[in-house]
């Protein structure tokens, strides 16, 4: 089970990505989000992405990407970011190979 976490301090938000992976493909996801709407969003979308598309998704998300799939404004761009941190994450936990 790999698991990453990332936070956004000052908007006291926490995303959480648990991945259970079997070779490149990934078997299940689960996550955890803490603060506004936007999080949950995000969590919601990576967990999907990553189960629909293995650990090659890794790589291809970005913060530009999260916001243009969800719609997410300037304000909430944080939400965005602690996605990507959230994934840099996982991908240094797989050793950097997407």
């Amino acid at each position: 089970m790999l698991t990453a976490e990332a936070d956004s301090a000052a908007a006291r938000s926490l995303l959480r990505l648990q991945l259970r992976v079997h070779g490149r493909q990934v078997r299940e996801t689960r996550f955890q989000a803490y603060g506004c709407p936007i999080a949950i969003a995000v969590g919601e979308y990576l967990a999907e992405r990553l189960e629909a598309d293995g650990l090659d998704a890794l790589g291809a998300i970005s913060a530009a990407v999260l916001r243009d799939a969800l719609e997410i404004s300037e304000d909430k761009a944080h939400c965005a970011l602690m996605g990507e941190d959230v994934l840099r994450a996982l991908l240094q936990k797989t050793g950097g190979k997407t």
